[in-house]
This record gives structure tokens, sequence and C-alpha cells, in this order.
């Protein structure tokens, strides 16, 4: 009889690596560095990413294993990213547009528990825009800071999060990275980007 509740295997501990990269993000938040906080949550995708594909690769896909990757998915892209908008300044009146995304959210991910991903003719695809988003959404609008005015950018943001949270619980199918080379490029290129620009700083 086994001495715990649950017996994790290695897609497991790459799924909880989340719980350490999410967490650092948002210490790194608190403490205003924002390009840090991106920086890890590019880190942590990646870790999201590769745990899915281990997955079937080595065919240890269980339920557990779905509903932890969802529990992580909460803290990378919803409570991560919209704690580091709200402590960088996107507060007040903004912070309303936080609130759908954080609701939403939660109702992709528990339906994605249930579900899973779906099939497509092209191969498997998301029901609902996916929640990871968020973090393309947060590297954009800090990018975007550096050409266009405060309000203006605040106004795109809020109005982007609306239509995020929107996308997030409509019954349409959306497109899934399958090519590592792509995962990779996107996250470690995203990350490396603004590491740089937090030592830049």
């Amino acid at each position: 009889k086994n001495h715990f509740i649950i017996t994790l295997n290695k897609v497991d501990v790459l799924t909880l690596t989340g719980v350490i990269t999410s967490s650092l993000a948002i210490t790194a938040a608190l403490s205003g560095a924002i390009y840090l906080c991106t920086s890890l949550l590019f880190i942590a995708m990646l870790g999201d990413a590769l745990d899915g594909m281990l997955a079937r690769k080595l065919k240890l896909e269980r339920p557990f294993g779905r509903y932890l990757d969802g529990f992580m998915d909460t803290l990378i892209y919803l409570v991560a990213p919209t704690l580091a908008l709200y402590v960088y300044g996107f507060d007040g009146f903004w912070a309303l547009a936080l609130w759908p995304v954080l609701i939403c959210g939660s109702i992709r991910l528990a339906v994605f528990n249930d579900i899973g991903n779906i099939q497509e003719s092209n191969g498997l695809a998301y029901l609902g825009m996916p929640v990871f988003w968020s973090i393309f959404i947060l590297a954009v609008f800090l990018l975007l800071e550096f050409v266009l005015p405060q309000g203006l950018v605040y106004g795109a943001l809020a109005v982007t999060l609306s239509l995020f949270s929107y996308a997030m619980i409509i019954r349409r199918p959306f497109f899934k990275f399958k090519k590592l080379s792509h995962i990779l490029f996107l996250t470690i290129g995203n990350s490396l980007l603004f590491l740089i620009l937090h030592l830049s700083r």
C-alpha cells in the first residue's frame, strides 16, 4: 500500500515546476521587476507546454495529470499575470478588466479538465481560447509602452483583456502549438528578451 495519496511520475514533477517559476514571477512583480516577472512566466509556459508533450510521448496521460496541469495554469496564466499588471499600475478603474480574465479563465480551465483537447482535422486543438495567451498579452502591453502613451496602451489593454475573456469561453476551436521548435522559440526567445530588458534597466 502506498504511503502517499498519489505516486508522482516524471511528467507530474515537471508540471509542478510551475509552482516555483510562477511564485518567483509573482515575487519579482511585487518587487517592481515587471520584466523579470514576464521572463519567468515564459519559462513557466515552457514547462507547461513540455509536460503535455512528454506525457503523450511517454504514454503517461491520466486524469490526475490534467487536473494538476489545470492548477498550474491557474497560477501561471491567471493569478500571476493579473497580479503583475495590478501591482505595475493597471489598478483602480482599469483593474475591472482583470476580473473577467480570472472568471472566464477559471471556467475555461474547468472545462478543459473535463474534456481535455479536442480533435480537429489538422490534429489536436483547444475548445475556447487557451489561457496561455495572457502572457503574450502582458508582453505586448509592456513593449507597446516603449512607443505609445500610457493612457492609450492601458485602454488598448482593457479592450484586449475583455476580448480575451470572451474568447476563452466561446464554443469554437483554437490553434494549438504542436512543433517543439516553435514552442522553444516563443518561450525561450521571449524569456531572454525580457531578461535583457530587466538587466538593462
